[in-house]
C-alpha cells in the first residue's frame, strides 16, 4: 500500500472520528523505513527549533515535514486532525521551507499583526506616517525577523569574522555544514547582508570628526545638502535630523586644523553660505564601532598614502600603504569574502600576494575585520541621543552604568549601531536604530537615570544624504566599553569567543 493511499485512509478514518482505530492502524500497518543519517539530523534539528511538534513522512522515497494539529469544528463540537504541509528536506540534508503564496503570506501577516495588537491602515497618504523616511535601510513595515538562535549565532559570528570558514563556523554554532550554509544563504536574502570590511582609520592616521548644525530661520533643501556632501571624500555619513539639530555630519579628516579647513570649506560653499546657522565641530572618541567607509575614501582620499620608494622614504612610514595594500582595502570594502587568488588574478599580482598583504594589514592594526552590515530590517528610524556632561563629580561615580548601554543587544542587532564621546560640549552621542514606538524615548530617561544632572537629548534622521550606517550583531565582549567595565570589576570577565 502506497504512502498516499495511507494518508487517504488515515483521513476518512479521522473525518469519521474512528480514533481508536486511526491509533491501532497508525502504529500497527505503517512503519516509516529509518531515514539516512543526513535526513535524520536535519529532522533532529527542526524538532528542536519549531514550537510545536511536527513530523517526518516518506513519499515516494522523498521525506516531507509535517504539522498535525486539532481543530476544532463548532457545528460537529468535535477536533478534527488537520496536516499542515511545512516544508521538504533533501538528500543532502537541507530543508526547504514551504513557499507560501501571496495570499497566505497576507493573511500570516494580518494574524502576526492582530496578535500582537496592531492593526493595519491602507491608503496612508503622504504626512500621516510616523516613522521618518530611513533611505539606506529597507523600510517594511513588518514583524522583526523571527529568527532562531542558531541564526543569531551565525549573524555574530559573520560580524566577527565574515571570512571564517565553514567547517570552523560549523562547528562554532552547533550546525551541521550542510545547515549552515543553507542558513547563511536564508539569511542573506532576508536581511540583506552585504559583507564589508572593517578599518582602522586612526592607524592610517586620520581621525573621526562629529559635526553638528543647527540652522537659523531658513533652512537649505535636501537637494542642496546633497550637492554640496556627495563629493566630499572625507565625509562618510550625513543625514538631516529633527531635533536638537538639523544637520549631523561624520567626516574623517587627518588633523583637528585639517577638519576645520574642510569644515569652512564646506561652509563657504555658495549653497549653504547663505543660510545662518550655528556649527559644532567635535572628534569623535568612538567607543562602539564602526562607520563603513565610502569607496571614494579608499580610491581617492587614502591614495594620498601611498608610500613611493626613495633616498629620503627607504621604507614606508606606519601611516603609509604600499599600493598592493590599498588595491586590497578597495576590493574587500565592496565584499570582504572575496577570494585572494581573483584579487591576484584581476590586480596581474603574483599569486598568494593578496592573501600576504590582508595578513600584513592585520598584524598593523589597519584591517580590523571582515564584517557585515544588514541592509533590510524593519527600522522605522534612527534616534540620535546626545549627552552633554555638566556634573563631572556624577560622570565619574556613575560612567560605569552609563558603558552598560553600549554593550546591550537587541532582538537582532546590537542596541546601538555607533557610539562615542565628544570633546566640544564634553558628553557622548549614540545612534540608536528604533524598531518600535517609545524606544528612543525609554533609552533617553534610562540614560538619565544613570547619569542624574547632565543633559540627555535626542534627535531623529529624516533623511539619509550620504553613507550608511551599520547594523549587525557585533560581540560586545569585544568592545571597549566592555573592558572598561571588566577591569574596574563592574562585570564578571566573559569567556572570549575566538572568531579567527
Amino acid at each position: 500500500m502506497d504512502n498516499i493511499r495511507i494518508l487517504y485512509i488515515l483521513h476518512m478514518l479521522t473525518v469519521n472520528n474512528l480514533t481508536n482505530v486511526f491509533i491501532h492502524f497508525h502504529y500497527v500497518n505503517y512503519i516509516m523505513p529509518i531515514p539516512p543519517k543526513k535526513i535524520s539530523r536535519m529532522y533532529e534539528h527542526l524538532k528542536k527549533d519549531y514550537q510545536f511538534a511536527i513530523t517526518l513522512r516518506r513519499i515516494k522515497g522523498k521525506y516531507y515535514v509535517y504539522r498535525d494539529k486539532g481543530v476544532w469544528n463548532k457545528e460537529t463540537k468535535k477536533t478534527r486532525i488537520v496536516s499542515e504541509y511545512l516544508g521538504k528536506i533533501t538528500d543532502e540534508g537541507i530543508y526547504v521551507k514551504k513557499k507560501l503564496s501571496a495570499k497566505e503570506d497576507f493573511e500570516n501577516a494580518k494574524a502576526i499583526i492582530a496578535e500582537h495588537g496592531g492593526e493595519i491602515i491602507w491608503n496612508r497618504t503622504e504626512g500621516e506616517s510616523e516613522a521618518p523616511k530611513q533611505e539606506n535601510v529597507t523600510q517594511i513595515q513588518q514583524e522583526k525577523p523571527n529568527l532562531r538562535e542558531s541564526d543569531l549565532k551565525i549573524l555574530m559570528a559573520l560580524s566577527m569574522n565574515a571570512r571564517m570558514p565553514i567547517p570552523r563556523m560549523s562547528k562554532l554554532v552547533g550546525l551541521s555544514e550542510q545547515t549552515l550554509y543553507s542558513r547563511i544563504k536564508y539569511l542573506e536574502d532576508k536581511l540583506g547582508i552585504k559583507y564589508i570590511l572593517e578599518i582602522d582609520t586612526n592607524n592610517l592616521g586620520y581621525i573621526p570628526y562629529l559635526v553638528f548644525i543647527k540652522f537659523e530661520g531658513a533652512t537649505p533643501t535636501k537637494k542642496e545638502l546633497e550637492d554640496i556632501l556627495m563629493g566630499e571624500d572625507k565625509v562618510q555619513f550625513a543625514a538631516v535630523v529633527k531635533g536638537e539639530y538639523d544637520l549631523i555630519i561624520y567626516l574623517i579628516d587627518d588633523g583637528p586644523l585639517k577638519a576645520q579647513e574642510d569644515l569652512l570649506r564646506l561652509r563657504l560653499k555658495d549653497a549653504l553660505d547663505r543660510y545662518k546657522a550655528f556649527i559644532t565641530l567635535t572628534e569623535f572618541a568612538q567607543i562602539y564601532p564602526f562607520m563603513p567607509l565610502k569607496d571614494a575614501f579608499i580610491t581617492k582620499i587614502l591614495s594620498d598614502r601611498i608610500w613611493h620608494k626613495s633616498k629620503e622614504f627607504p621604507r614606508p612610514e606606519k601611516t603609509q600603504l604600499r599600493r598592493r595594500e590599498l588595491l586590497l582595502l578597495s576590493e574587500l570594502n565592496n565584499n570582504s569574502t572575496c577570494e585572494f587568488l581573483q584579487i591576484d588574478k584581476k590586480h596581474d599580482l603574483n599569486k598568494g600576494t593578496a592573501r600576504y598583504t590582508y595578513n600584513s594589514l592585520v598584524e598593523r592594526g589597519i584591517i580590523l575585520r571582515p564584517t557585515i552590515t544588514i541592509t533590510k530590517l524593519p527600522i522605522k528610524y534612527v534616534g540620535i541621543i546626545l549627552l552633554i556632561d555638566t556634573d563631572f563629580r556624577s560622570i565619574k561615580e556613575n560612567r560605569y552604568k552609563f558603558l552598560f548601554e553600549y554593550i546591550e543587544y537587541g532582538s537582532v542587532v546590537n542596541k546601538y549601531c555607533l557610539g562615542g564621546n565628544t570633546g566640544a560640549q564634553v558628553g557622548a552621542t549614540l545612534f540608536l536604530p528604533v524598531f518600535e514606538d517609545g524606544e528612543l524615548q525609554q533609552a533617553v530617561e534610562q540614560i538619565d537615570k544613570k547619569l542624574p544632572g547632565n543633559i540627555v537629548s535626542s534627535s531623529i534622521v529624516t533623511d539619509t544624504l550620504v553613507g550608511s550606517l551599520c547594523y549587525r550583531r557585533f560581540d560586545n565582549a569585544y568592545t571597549r566599553a566592555y573592558r572598561v567595565l571588566q577591569d574596574t570589576k563592574k562585570i564578571a570577565p566573559a569567556k572570549i569567543t575566538n572568531y579567527k
